[in-house]
């Protein structure tokens, strides 16, 4: 069963939208198939497929659908409805929150086939920048690259949200201020009221700090909603699927009404609903997906240190297979799998689809003053996360 085929599968109009949504799996097509998880039906006398929801979308040149960050399920009901408006919506995008805006030119070399996935994890500093689990995203991005569709940077650099987040909008300087979106809009109470619930939580009390978080939210939000905006004006007979966390789209009060603002187009909103969370009036559309893992990645168990030089190895934790088949504190690596280290992001690379008890192999170049300077290759099994 494809992802596509959604028969005898019911949901509820602007309630509980229920959708077999697959496991994510890497296969050599983004249409490959893959083994449907059985959703759970509630009001089937008022119900519908995922079909029938996006030709009820069909209209729309603007869609959202929101995300927990490291929600594997989440990112199965993006990529579905991925998958629903690439097969009716011509001249589609997608507006992601994971790559800062200044990265565009790598996500459309990536797209475009002149980079491949390395290039591209690299060239966005994925790993520095964004951190998550790139496998959660992977997919999705795969399905994009293979169809064609274009993929834009919506967020703002961590240079211009730390810099607000220090010294606050009004003391940035000149060079920093370029970066910032054409206009704010900070009318809105509700928005306000939900930010100042998240820093209580955090534990913050200060008025000063609370301000610069606010301008941190803001400058988040109407930076992508300006990016959202400026492709649909540049655009005019394309559509958008824009993909963020929940907390930017939930409730309209983040990215879309910020749109809104500067297009006149409302785009419809859909997230996946946690009934223990409540939140019926989260969005438009709710969809009810089956928890889901990632699977199990291996582990060497090591401690890196980035240098100028390379890679390092700075300690071991316990029960290291690494520190097992002979490595030391101090030795560079120089390769796992074939695959060069040069930097930290290169590792992640290198492991991302490696599993517990695969074996890689490693080759480490020895510290000389641990008796003389030699390149040493060992085969290492690799271990569980911990």
């Amino acid at each position: 069963m494809t992802q596509g085929d959604n028969s005898g599968v019911k949901c509820r109009w602007r309630g509980l939208v229920l959708i077999p949504v697959m496991l994510l799996a890497s296969p050599a097509s983004a249409d490959a198939e893959a083994t449907a998880i059985q959703p759970i039906v509630v009001q089937p006398a008022k119900s519908a497929t995922l079909q029938e929801l996006m030709t009820k979308l069909r209209s729309e040149r603007l869609v959202y659908v929101g995300e927990t960050h490291t929600d594997m399920a989440d990112h199965n009901v993006q990529l579905a409805v991925l998958r629903g408006m690439a097969s009716r919506s011509e001249g589609l995008a997608i507006g992601v929150e994971w790559i800062q805006a200044r990265f565009q030119h790598v996500l459309d070399d990536y797209i475009a086939g002149r980079i491949d996935e390395a290039g591209m994890l690299r060239g966005t500093e994925y790993y520095q920048r964004w951190r998550f689990d790139y496998r959660l995203y992977r997919p999705i991005m795969r399905y994009a690259r293979e169809k064609g569709i274009p993929v834009i940077a919506l967020n703002a650099s961590r240079e211009l949200t730390s810099a607000i987040s220090q010294h606050g909008i009004n003391s940035l300087p000149p060079d920093v201020r370029k970066e910032l979106p054409d206009s704010y809009d900070v009318t809105d109470k509700v928005y306000e009221t939900r930010l100042r619930e998240t820093f209580a939580l955090h534990g913050g009390d200060d008025d000063s700090a609370f301000q610069r978080f606010v301008e941190v939210q803001l400058t988040w939000d109407e930076s992508m909603a300006q990016r959202v905006a400026e492709y649909l004006r540049d655009h005019p007979d394309g559509s958008m699927l824009v993909l963020a966390g929940k907390g930017h789209i939930g409730g309209r009060n983040g990215i879309p009404n910020r749109v809104t603002r500067r297009t006149g187009l409302r785009g419809a909103t859909i997230v996946r609903y946690n009934p223990a969370a409540g939140g019926l009036d989260e969005a438009d559309h709710l969809v009810l997906a089956p928890n889901e893992s990632l699977p199990p990645s291996g582990m060497l168990r090591v401690m890196l240190d980035e240098r100028d030089e390379g890679v390092f190895i700075d300690g071991f934790s316990r029960s290291s297979p690494a520190e097992s088949a002979g490595m030391k504190k101090g030795d560079r690596l120089l390769s796992i799998n074939g695959h060069a280290i040069r930097h930290f992001v290169d590792v992640k690379v290198a492991m991302i689809d490696q599993r517990p008890g695969n074996e890689v192999a490693v080759r480490v170049l020895r510290d000389p003053l641990l008796g003389g300077e030699r390149t040493l290759e060992m085969k290492i099994p690799l271990a569980p996360e911990q």
